[in-house]
């Protein structure tokens, strides 16, 4: 290597090719800019919401704190305190007045009249303020006990539903602790209702079968009230009322067929099955089986209703997954199995009645009994079914096997 004065190796020549190859292995300079997120994580993220939302619409709970908390829903009940040695088993259940018994029982009622006790416009009335609840002690008490059916003007404002009846499902305690606590909650400041007084009213409306219409309620007097000790006699029947008539014979016994016919009479399944409904579908499918646009299908008219009976059951037993589409429309919120959600349909003889209440109204006509051996023999047909059924599998729905 030859160098010069200054030390410089001239036989040193830069290559071009090697510069570039260098200059080719630097990465970019960092600048801004928008990257996509894949697409099949844009689908994920878009299923996760829709799933969601519908598991919120289905189980929201009237979006009260309280629907799920069992310290707070049955305290008593489900943790009882430890007792002294001596102590009665009483004390547990002195801890709980009526109003908040009640809290607990109103969770039945929050769907249609809000956890806020303003209801919803033009379909289910407001609680808060309401003449109907602040009134009458003996109103609020047999409207709770038999319900209410047709048009009901409640602040100027009427609403034209039914309410079903609760005397069957609840015991004394229980309807006064509700009674107790819409009186003393949204902004009302009534005064409590016994257990004694609920008996007394239970005893005095016995003959009472049918769900008052606005016009008998309004037979009661503004100011009537109710005895508040066990065994005070009843007071005398509003003014126009008709005479008491003699104390029904005792209901059969739970899955035991009616008389004059029983479970294959359809009439009297048809009257039984409107009770049902009124305390299990009424909801979300409403009084006139019209349900609600976007979120419950309707129930009149419709090929679910009408068509293969052994669908319908199987419809009820394992419920359905969305999306559903009826008469155009299509829903998204699932249905789940029912004998879960309400342990009443877990009997067949009330299952057969409700189905045969929903087949043979809102314009819908079956001539045909659905009978609890029907129920019964679809119950061991997919007793084996752990999920609900599609609406392909609904489509395609397997024939009786002969």
């Amino acid at each position: 290597m030859q160098e010069g004065p200054e030390r410089i190796d001239y036989h040193e020549t830069p290559d071009v090719t090697e510069v570039h190859a260098a200059v080719k292995r630097e990465h970019r300079d960092p600048g801004a800019d928008v990257t996509p997120i894949p697409l099949w994580l844009a689908v994920v993220c878009a299923i996760a919401v829709a799933w969601a939302g519908a598991y919120l619409g289905v189980f929201h709970g009237g979006f009260s704190a309280n629907v799920f908390d069992e310290n707070k829903s049955s305290p008593v009940l489900l943790f009882p305190s430890p007792l002294k040695a001596g102590a009665g088993s009483a004390d547990a259940g002195a801890q709980q007045t009526l109003a908040q018994i009640g809290k607990s029982v109103y969770g039945n009622c929050q769907t249609c009249h809000q956890p806020t006790g303003a209801g919803i416009p033009n379909q289910f009335p407001p609680l808060a303020g309401s003449s109907w609840v602040n009134g009458s002690e003996k109103r609020v008490v047999a409207i709770l006990l038999k319900g209410i059916q047709g048009p009901i003007t409640v602040e100027g404002k009427t609403f034209n539903g039914a309410m079903p009846a609760w005397e069957k499902t609840l015991s004394d305690k229980k309807i006064a602790g509700a009674a107790s606590y819409i009186r003393s909650e949204f902004g009302n400041k009534s005064p409590e209702i016994s257990e004694a007084k609920v008996a007394a009213a239970r005893k005095e409306f016995a003959a009472q079968v049918a769900p008052w219409t606005e016009a008998e309620l309004k037979q009661i007097p503004e100011d009537a009230t109710l005895p508040d000790a066990a065994g005070a006699p009843a007071p005398t029947a509003p003014a126009g009322a008709p005479a008491a008539a003699p104390a029904p014979a005792p209901a059969p016994a739970a899955g035991a067929p009616a008389a004059g016919g029983g479970a294959s009479d359809l009439a009297g399944s048809i009257e039984r099955g409107k009770l049902v409904y009124m305390q299990t579908c009424v909801a979300c499918h409403q009084p006139n089986g019209l349900g609600l646009p976007g979120a419950f299908p309707p129930l009149a008219g419709t090929e679910y209703t009408q068509g293969d009976v052994r669908r319908m059951i199987a419809m009820t037993l394992k419920g359905v997954n969305p999306p559903l589409k009826v008469k155009e429309l299509t829903y998204v919120v699932p249905m789940p199995p029912l004998p879960t959600q309400f342990p009443v349909l877990t009997d067949d003889l009330k299952l057969a009645d409700v189905i045969n209440y929903v087949r043979n109204s809102f314009g819908n006509k079956d001539e045909k009994t659905v009978t609890p051996a029907i129920i019964d023999a679809v119950r061991k047909e997919f007793t084996d079914r752990a999920n609900p059924w599609t609406e392909a599998e609904l489509q395609n729905f397997p024939p009786a096997a002969k």
